[in-house]
């Protein structure tokens, strides 16, 4: 497979121009959108990302919800702010670059868009994500004896019914669209517009698990930021097949979340 040097567009979603028009002095020809976001937006949106860990952690603290008790027994707020703390990086910073920097259009700029055939593209893609999870898993427990680890243990076990229809909501639901809008929306194409698209998919799946690092243990952290990097490729693959378009990675990420949050949350 073989990538081009700029993120693929399908025609009717390259940047909206004006029909030719004959040239009238002192009138100036129409042009086209310039598109100026880039990498400095991704560092400002992994910044911002950051910034609102440490805050969310700071108010956790001065609020009492982080105390030396399981991160299991963490209540409903505590989750929702560590869960939502880092989408005015993922979320919010998109937003401003589009409006700012780009075409007003999320879907022009970062491809956030859904069609039917995502749904079964996404399917398939968060399958194949699961797969190679499941591999992993076998191979950590081969080699270490130990049962895999996960970072889904800050989620509470045999929670109410309206905690974990939240939780469900915000890991299963949001967190995959706003990932997938930074990741593989401003992320990979600030990347394949820099470099190349094999580059884009290198980088991001790589900061993607990064971002996910957990464990007691380096070898813990270091098996989930493989195993979530891995996920990251399959996202990324699935973008560009679809041309540009977010709609299968959002499926495939929401697949792998939900069979995540349900595993943590009952068994």
């Amino acid at each position: 497979m073989s990538f081009p040097s700029e993120p693929p567009l399908p025609p009717h979603e390259q940047p909206p121009t004006t029909p030719p028009q004959p040239l009238v002095p002192g009138k100036v020809a129409p042009q086209r959108a310039v598109i100026r976001w880039g990498l400095g937006d991704v560092l400002i949106g992994l910044a911002l990302w950051l910034v609102g860990g440490i805050l969310a952690s700071i108010v956790l603290i001065a609020t009492g919800d982080v105390s030396n008790s399981s991160i299991t027994e963490l209540s409903l707020g505590a989750l929702s702010i560590s869960l939502v703390c880092g989408w005015p990086g993922f979320l919010g910073w998109p937003i401003v670059a589009t409006y700012w920097k780009g075409q007003r259009s999320l879907r022009l700029d970062f491809g956030l868009d859904i069609r039917p055939i995502d749904v079964a593209w996404g399917l398939l893609g968060g399958v194949v994500a699961l797969v190679l999870s499941a591999f992993g898993g076998i191979l950590w427990a081969l080699l270490s004896r130990d049962p895999s680890p996960s970072n889904t243990e800050f989620l509470p076990t045999r929670p109410s019914a309206f905690t974990a229809l939240a939780i469900f909501f915000l890991v299963a639901i949001c967190t995959p669209i706003v990932e997938e809008l930074f990741f593989r929306g401003l992320f990979l194409r600030s990347i394949g517009r820099r470099w190349n698209l094999a580059a884009g998919v290198i980088i991001s799946s790589l900061v993607f698990g990064l971002f996910h690092a957990q464990g007691d243990t380096w070898g813990q952290a270091a098996f989930i930021v493989g195993v979530t990097a891995s996920y990251g490729a399959v996202f990324a693959l699935l973008v560009i097949r679809a041309k540009g378009r977010l709609g299968p990675s959002i499926v495939a990420h929401m697949c792998v979340n939900a069979v995540g949050v349900l595993g943590a949350l009952y068994l």
